[in-house]
């Protein structure tokens, strides 16, 4: 009889063979000779008493039997991970590594003070932050948590945390206003210089009421920042996420336009791999991020 143990390296051999398609690429990824890759899934086999793999000269092909174990057996391998990680998060609350994306602009203006605040106070975590325009894959990218703008948080296999409402607003400089007049309906919008926003589509048009207004100026940036600079420079008027130049309203560096029309709010939120009660490094990072937005002056879900 095999002892217990090694029934994960036996699993783990076969998933890697058919992750990889043949002996010998699940042998070099392993580090093991091939021979030893095909007396070990002949082992396996033996323990199971079915035959796995259906085995040509040309291809590897799974039996009824050989899909079941592969499919368990990945999560068998995924849980012994995540055992792994949490075990070495034992007794050390204030250490771990996290990798984690953000949306480039909301990251940079809202998140980037947040993650600094957090390594001064958990000088022992490692971060891998990234700022990004693009959406990326949470399991190819290796990512811990992800970020998201949209408006409701995809109902994945992922686990989410909504954060934070935030709108889109009219805004121009009192300069463009004292020389351009101010409008004070959606269509006479058109009158004016639009600054305009090309990030994953181009905004450059507004729904009320079933109609759609669309606006036309002598900008289109893919750089929210540039967008709000323009805007600060009285060459138009732009349309900015609320979050971004709420503190530039106050001041009276902009002023913000048509207040009475509905806009639809999106949701800031986190997408996450492991429930927070299953990762104490990824609970702890999540649990500052909420107190630190609890407070500022942005708008929590």
């Amino acid at each position: 009889m095999r002892r217990e143990y090694d029934k994960y390296h036996l699993i783990s051999v076969f998933c890697a063979v058919v992750d990889h398609g043949s002996l010998s690429k699940a042998a070099s990824h392993l580090g093991l000779s091939a021979p030893t890759v095909s007396k070990t899934l002949v082992q396996l086999e033996k323990v199971l008493g079915q035959v796995l793999l259906n085995r040509t000269t040309r291809a590897l092909s799974l039996t009824e039997a050989g899909r079941l174990v592969y499919q368990s057996g990945q999560k068998i391998l995924s849980a012994f991970t995540d055992l792994e990680d949490q075990v070495a998060e034992i007794g050390s609350l204030d250490r771990g590594k996290l990798r984690i994306t953000f949306p480039e602009t909301i990251g940079k203006t809202v998140f980037s003070k947040i993650c600094n605040d957090f390594q001064k106070e958990y000088p022992d975590f490692s971060l891998e932050l990234i700022f990004t325009p693009f959406l990326m894959d949470m399991i190819e990218d290796d990512i811990d948590i992800a970020f998201r703008v949209s408006e409701s948080l995809p109902d994945s296999q992922f686990f989410s945390l909504p954060l934070l409402n935030i709108y889109p607003v009219f805004v121009a400089s009192p300069e463009y206003l004292a020389k351009n007049g101010c409008p004070y309906s959606i269509g006479e919008l058109s009158q004016h210089n639009m600054l305009l926003t090309r990030l994953n589509g181009l905004e450059d048009g507004w729904l009320i009421d079933g109609k759609y207004y669309q606006f036309k100026g002598n900008l289109i940036s893919n750089e929210t920042y540039h967008t709000r600079s323009a805007a600060l420079n009285g060459n138009g008027i732009a349309i900015l996420p609320s979050y971004f130049c709420k503190k530039d309203i106050q001041r009276g560096r902009l002023i913000e336009l048509l207040p009475e029309l509905e806009r639809k709010d999106k949701t800031v939120g986190a997408l996450y791999k492991v429930k927070r009660k299953g990762s104490k490094k990824i609970d702890i990072f999540l649990s500052f991020v909420e107190s630190k937005l609890q407070e500022s002056d942005v708008t929590m879900c």
